[in-house]
């Protein structure tokens, strides 16, 4: 797994062995960052279910001032935690549990947030829910959601409305932003 663009391009990420993290492909990467492309310069960026660190390590590369990344498995955060230190990148890596750790972020206080929950899971749509109920998406922020791409996720919630979908092969793209 290689970084697609930015400072880092071309620089390789570690990630541990097994199936434990499923990285965003890197036609996925580039087509989501290149969707958000005005957004991610200077960009809070949240890292949902963060795996690998993946998309987390692109934003920095590509232009993100921070970056917060969450995942339950101690040995991907260490991977990601290791990553950013080859890359020379600052980031705030946090093991805990998404779902009850959401209640802890700051309200509006990322540019743009990257859920990837486990695959085939309906913690999509949990998610989409906790992110607007703790209002933690800055105004003029976006939600993005890979999820399956058989899942329809709702059209909105609370203040959070869906706005595009992107589907590549089995894999989809919500969009998400605050109501106009």
């Amino acid at each position: 797994m290689r970084i697609t663009a930015g400072i880092a391009r071309g620089r390789e990420i570690i990630c541990p062995p097994g199936l434990e993290a499923r990285p965003t492909a890197s036609k996925i990467r580039q087509a989501f960052f290149n969707i958000l492309r005005n957004k991610v310069d200077d960009a809070r960026f949240l890292d949902l279910f963060a795996g690998s660190g993946l998309m987390g390590l692109e934003a920095l590369s590509r232009g993100a001032r921070e970056l917060v990344a969450i995942d339950e498995s101690r040995r991907m955060v260490k991977a990601i935690e290791d990553n950013l230190d080859r890359l020379n990148f600052q980031g705030q890596v946090i093991q805990a549990d998404v779902r009850s750790f959401l209640d802890q972020l700051p309200k509006r206080g990322f540019d743009i947030i990257f859920a990837d929950p486990p695959y085939k899971s309906r913690q999509s749509e949990s998610v989409l829910h906790q992110v607007a109920r703790r209002d933690i998406l800055h105004d003029d922020g976006v939600l993005a959601i890979e999820h399956a791409r058989e899942f329809k996720l709702p059209e909105e919630s609370g203040n959070l409305v869906f706005y595009d979908r992107r589907d590549y092969g089995q894999t989809s793209i919500s969009f998400y932003r605050h109501k106009q």
